[in-house]
């Protein structure tokens, strides 16, 4: 390799891409390339390690005393635990014939010393190293964020009048038309007229309101091109001090931005979005309101909020949707007999982008109306209208196994706990994230306090119900190149830690349903130390947030947004977020396994 493409490689790996030129050309000047073949042993355990190994190509595994394996391919680091002795020492094995680089461990070493960002990524705990990862990532997402066009955002049509045209009649146009601004067309040129140059003339000039507009427009107007980015139209307004600009497209006008659009659309419109589905009277301004969520979540994801934000925030708009639709189709006087739960992502306020539906009614006992059988499947076409597809497993108000009077919920939760079958133990773990989203959250209050009574006399229940987490594998293998280029980050990720914490929750009796609550609730408990509480919120987040950037990619080239993630569109950066993840994924699975094992034989 020539010194540029040295420089390159080491540019493309963290830490050492955040070393100054001055700093990355001193390592470069120590550094060695170095070949072996398949089989090699590049480190024993029972050596000390004397050197790091920057991986160009081939692939190495490292075995520790207990057998467990961790694999290591292109742009990885090999030896760092060993040369700072933070773990057991592990033995290192080539597998595919390797060609690194390598430094010594007294530079690596100095390097530690003297950069923060070394001293976090090698010493620090995952938590904080995901942070900092983390925090890098969403530096690049936030730039490529404002690179996003104006065309992306919603452009004002241009009410526009010639400039003979009365002020009083102009105005009266504007005012029909719902413009911000009115564009006059002076002969040759352009001119904009604005509330404040209204203002000025009429109520402070004491102008006629029947003179020709053109007397009041302000000429050579401050333009942008609707393909520019969102980044030069926030600079334009910024240098000139402007509320609004105009959009042409080609030269040609196409409308205007204002200042309020663009800082809504880098603040998210959340706000925005809640104050509308307050006011909706119809399911058509419903649909209008839901179409602009999918826009919210691009945006919030590009500015690097956090999954779990991002989630609290959609829940909030789409548990006031589901409120709305009981409003709009459920009389009034049932409000008081009967409580509509959502539960899976949505009960557990984890849900980002819409997934299947996940709902049902508890009703009051006795209370079994003549109409309840119509009224619950015009609620399940309403949310299916609204974007949320029908569940396949029909867990929905229009099921009765799922929408039945709180009497029947109690028989069926009996029933699951005398015979916990697989299937039994899937229903229990779908209701035990049930939330209240409208009428009477009593009847679910009444439910989850008869559900925790029945665990404790049924607590065979509690360890088969864990076992949900053995039904899928943690992809850590691929780190080495091997299997599939993709893996299904739900199964292998989010779901083992989402369950294995929903099973620990439903031991220690804990009323939370969104997994971070309930991690620091189990904490709190003493159940785990705080520690792995930050590494299992944090890592959590990190899975989240790339099956959320996922499927965001998906929907923009027309796909259907699922969790498979193609591993060779990711970063190197994102990689080593992902495999920090998924390490404490693994480790939360020891634990749980484990933990109901002990209790069992207890």
């Amino acid at each position: 390799m020539s010194i540029v493409e040295q420089k390159a490689f080491l540019q493309s790996i963290h830490p050492f891409n955040t070393l100054s030129d001055k700093e990355l050309g001193r390592v470069l000047g120590a550094m060695d390339i170095a070949y072996y073949p398949n089989g090699t042993t590049l480190f024993d355990a029972t050596q000390e390690a004397d050197r790091l190994c920057m991986i160009i190509k081939g692939r190495v595994e490292a075995i520790d005393e207990e057998g467990n394996i961790e694999y290591f391919g292109s742009l990885d680091t090999v030896g760092a635990p060993e040369l700072l002795q933070q773990a057991n020492a592990r033995t290192y094995r080539v597998i595919e014939e390797l060609l690194c680089y390598e430094i010594s461990k007294e530079l690596f070493l100095e390097l530690i010393e003297a950069y923060d960002a070394f001293k976090t990524f090698y010493l620090e705990d995952i938590a904080t190293r995901l942070q900092a990862l983390r925090k890098e990532h969403q530096q690049a997402e936030f730039t490529e964020f404002l690179a996003t066009s104006i065309g992306e955002l919603f452009i004002h049509t241009p009410y526009i009048v010639e400039g003979t045209t009365p002020i009083i009649e102009a105005v009266a146009g504007m005012e029909a038309s719902q413009a911000t601004a009115i564009l006059v067309q002076d002969q040759q040129r352009i001119g904009i007229v604005t509330d404040s140059d209204l203002r000025h003339h009429l109520i402070l000039g004491g102008l006629s309101p029947h003179e020709a507009i053109s007397h009041i427009a302000t000429y050579e107007l401050i333009t942008i091109e609707r393909d520019e980015a969102l980044f030069n139209a926030l600079l334009l307004m910024i240098r000139h001090n402007l509320k609004r600009l105009v959009v042409t497209d080609h030269g040609d006008l196409c409308g205007t931005i204002e200042q309020i659009d663009l800082l809504s659309h880098i603040s998210s419109n959340s706000y925005l979005l809640h104050t509308q589905i307050e006011k909706s009277r119809t399911m058509e301004e419903l649909q209008t309101i839901v179409d602009g969520m999918l826009p919210m979540v691009r945006a919030l994801h590009h500015k690097g909020v956090k999954a779990h934000y991002m989630a609290h925030i959609i829940s909030e708009l789409n548990a006031k949707l589901f409120e709305k639709v009981f409003e709009l189709i459920i009389p009034h006087d049932w409000h008081p007999y009967v409580a509509l739960i959502v539960m899976g992502s949505e009960g557990r306020k984890e849900q980002i982008i819409r997934t299947d539906q996940d709902n049902g009614l508890i009703l009051s006992d006795g209370f079994h109306p003549k109409e309840l059988d119509e009224k619950t499947k015009e609620l399940s076409n309403a949310f299916k209208r609204l974007g949320f597809p029908e569940c396949p497993g029909r867990v929905m108000v229009n099921n009765p196994e799922w929408s039945q009077p709180l009497q029947g919920f109690q028989e069926a939760i009996e029933g699951w706990l005398e015979k916990p079958e697989p299937d039994a133990m899937m229903k229990l773990a779908i209701l035990v994230d049930a939330q209240c989203v409208a009428g009477n959250t009593k009847l679910l209050q009444t439910l989850r306090s008869y559900l925790f009574k029945q665990i404790e006399t049924h607590p065979i229940a509690l360890p088969l119900f864990a076992e949900g987490v053995e039904r899928f594998e943690i992809p850590l293998g691929w780190w080495g190149g091997f299997g599939s280029d993709e893996i299904d980050l739900k199964k292998g990720g989010s779901f083992i830690l989402m369950h294995a914490i929903r099973a620990l929750a439903l031991e220690q009796k804990i009323e939370a349903t969104s997994t971070a609550e309930r991690i620091k609730q189990l904490h709190q408990m003493g159940i785990i130390d705080q520690k792995f509480t930050k590494e299992l919120i944090e890592s959590f987040d990190v899975i989240l947030t790339f099956i959320v950037q996922n499927k965001l990619q998906q929907i923009e080239v027309g796909e259907t947004p699922n969790t498979v993630i193609d591993l060779r569109q990711l970063t190197k950066l994102e990689r080593d977020m992902l495999k920090d993840a998924l390490k404490v994924v693994r480790e939360l699975k020891s634990f749980i396994s484990y933990h109901f094992k002990r209790n069992m034989v207890g």
